[in-house]
C-alpha cells in the first residue's frame, strides 16, 4: 500500500500537476503523508494543490491504517510473554503481601524491560547517526541533529531544518518512514506505562480497602440487599476499566434473546424452542 501511495505522488507531482523530479514527488509525497510538513516544497498549480487536498486526506488515513497493522504486528509478538507476566503479577498482588516488592523494579516490567530499554538506545543511536550523515555537509552541532531528529519522527515539522539538496531528500524518504514508526512505538509503550501504573494503583486500592454497607449498596444490582458473585464480578471489572457498561447490555441483550422461556437460565427448553422458531421461519 505504501509503495502504491508513492507511485500515486511520483505519477501525479512529477507528470501530471507540477513536472518535479521523481526524487522530489517521492520526498514529498512521504512528507505528506506522514504529516512532517517541513514547507519547502509545495504545489503551486491549482490542479496540484485540489489533489494534494484529496491526496493528504486519504494517503494519510490510509497510512496510518498501514502503520497500525505494522504496530499491531510488533505489539502480538510479545503479547504471550505480556499476559504470562500479567497473571503472575496479578497473583502475588491478590494473594500475598507486595509490601517487599521493590518500586523500580516495577518501573523496569512496566515501563522498558532491559531487553526493550537496549533496543531503543541501538536505535536512537542509529537514527541519531542516520541523521549525522544525512546532513554531514551542513554543518549541525549535535543539539541542532537531535532536535531534527526528534521534530520529524513526532511528524511535528516546523519547517525551519530540512533536506535541502535531491540527494538529502531521497535519503530523507528512507529515513523519515523508520523514525517515525520507532517514534511511534516508543510514545506507545509511554501511554501503556501509564495505563499499567492506574491499573497498579487500583488493585492496590482495592487489596487494601476495607467495604462497607455504601459499597454493597453501589454492587447491588437487583436490590436485594446481597451482593451475589455475578454482581461483585460485574462490579469490579466495570471500575477495573476491563468492561463497560455498552458491552455489558449488548451482552444482556443477547442472553435474553437465548433465553426465549424467559426463566433467567439456559436450558434445554430454550434451545428446542430456538429450534422450532428457526424451522418455522424457514
Amino acid at each position: 500500500m505504501t509503495i502504491t501511495l508513492l507511485f500515486i505522488g511520483i505519477v501525479a507531482f512529477s507528470f501530471v500537476f507540477e513536472q518535479w523530479s521523481i526524487d522530489e514527488s517521492m520526498y514529498f509525497t512521504v512528507v505528506t503523508l506522514t504529516t512532517c510538513g517541513y514547507g519547502d516544497i509545495s504545489p503551486t498549480t491549482k490542479g496540484g494543490r485540489l489533489f494534494t487536498s484529496v491526496f493528504a486526506i486519504f494517503g494519510i488515513s490510509i497510512l496510518a491504517v498501514v502503520i497500525g497493522v505494522l504496530g499491531s504486528n510488533i505489539v502480538e509478538a510479545r503479547i504471550g510473554k505480556i499476559e504470562e507476566k500479567k497473571k503472575i503479577a496479578e497473583k502475588v498482588t491478590l494473594g500475598k503481601n507486595c509490601e517487599g516488592t521493590s518500586k523500580k523494579n516495577d518501573v523496569v516490567s512496566m515501563f522498558l524491560s532491559q531487553e526493550d530499554l537496549l533496543r531503543y538506545i541501538i536505535l536512537f543511536l542509529f537514527l541519531f547517526g542516520s541523521a549525522r550523515f544525512l546532513f554531514r555537509n551542513e554543518n549541525w552541532t549535535i543539539i541542532e541533529t537531535i532536535y531534527w531528529m526528534v521534530i520529524t519522527s513526532t511528524t511535528i515539522g516546523y519547517g525551519d531544518d530540512y533536506p535541502i539538496s535531491d540527494h538529502e531528500r531521497l535519503l530523507a524518504v528512507v529515513y523519515i518512514l523508520i523514525s517515525v514508526g520507532v517514534m511511534g512505538e516508543f510514545l506507545g509503550k509511554i501511554s501503556g506505562y501509564v495505563i499499567k501504573q492506574r491499573q497498579t494503583s487500583f488493585l492496590k486500592s482495592v487489596k487494601e480497602h476495607v467495604f462497607n454497607f455504601d459499597d454493597v449498596k453501589l454492587m447491588d444490582a437487583d436490590n436485594s440487599g446481597d451482593v451475589s458473585e455475578l454482581e461483585y464480578l460485574i462490579f469490579m471489572l466495570t471500575c477495573m476499566g476491563k468492561v463497560d457498561n455498552d458491552l455489558l447490555n449488548d451482552i444482556r441483550s443477547k442472553f435474553k434473546k437465548l433465553d426465549v422461556d424467559g426463566s433467567g437460565a439456559l436450558t434445554k427448553t430454550d434451545l428446542m424452542m430456538m429450534t422450532r422458531q428457526r424451522i418455522v421461519t424457514e
